[in-house]
């Protein structure tokens, strides 16, 4: 089984970033915003690494050229502000075998080394469209042959870089279980990553649930409204207490409708 990583990133004069996130395995790297070019490199420790720049942004658009560009048989998806933990290939490898009819698994991250911070489940589950919202980018794992041959990508219209900048990983694992492949989750956890700051901080709330509101449709489409009215109930105490439910579904409603349009362009 040959495991590689694919890590999204942009603004880079070179690579030296690559050595802090403690890559065992081969990896491709897309740099976007950057004249185009193509390398080879080799990190300090031997591993191998496919780089390529590009003037694109997006960030799905940075994961589906990956996706083209990779050779590997699992791909890990990561981003440039991990550091990935000693023996994780042997946690992904190891899952991968306990489960051969996987296609995607979905792993754990953390905020701080030595110490969970995002523990949902204590065993093993099968990953449906009720808990796929949870799901972090740098937590998934998948076949890529079984993506591949399924025509699965990842939405070039949602996500960081675009004009609804969330839930594109998300919709990539709910476009998978629609395709009829197999997600499961090991709470086993891979990696470090940085820990954002709190939505309230850094993002207006209207634009925020306008924003959410086109990833759910992406995610959920004609069950949209229940999983919306879901979320609003679930976290209007710990994020948007000041918008009443009402307006909260109004401005969800307003994201799917301007998702729609922006497919019609």
């Amino acid at each position: 089984m040959k495991i590689q990583h694919i890590i999204s990133t942009m603004n880079r004069d070179d690579f030296s970033f690559l050595e802090k996130l403690c890559l065992k395995t081969d990896a491709v790297v897309v740099n976007q915003n950057c004249p185009e070019k193509e390398e080879a490199l080799f990190l300090s420790n031997g591993v191998s690494v496919k780089a390529i720049s590009t003037p694109e942004k997006g960030l799905s658009r940075s994961r589906n050229k990956l996706l083209e560009k990779a050779t590997g048989d699992v791909l890990i998806v990561g981003d440039d502000d991990v550091e990935y933990l000693e023996g994780y290939l042997d946690i992904i490898e190891s899952a991968y075998e306990r489960y051969p009819d996987a296609d995607i698994i979905v792993f754990r991250f953390t905020h701080e080394k030595g110490k969970e911070t995002r523990a949902r489940y204590t065993q093993d589950v099968r990953m449906t469209m009720f808990n796929i919202s949870k799901a972090a980018s740098v937590e998934i794992t998948f076949k890529r042959k079984s993506v591949v041959e399924t025509g699965i990508t990842f939405n070039n219209k949602i996500g960081l870089g675009t004009e609804f900048p969330t839930g594109e990983e998300n919709a990539f694992l709910a476009d998978a279980l629609r395709a009829g492949l197999k997600i499961y989750h090991v709470p086993k956890t891979i990696c470090v990553a940085q820990e954002a700051e709190r939505i309230t901080d850094t993002y207006d709330i209207s634009d925020y649930l306008v924003d959410k509101g086109a990833a759910f449709y992406c995610i959920y489409k004609k069950m949209f409204p229940l999983y919306a009215l879901a979320f609003i109930v679930l976290k209007k105490k710990s994020i948007f207490k000041e918008v009443s439910i009402f307006k909260a579904f109004s401005l969800m409603c307003k994201g799917k409708r301007k998702y729609i349009e922006s497919t019609k362009e």
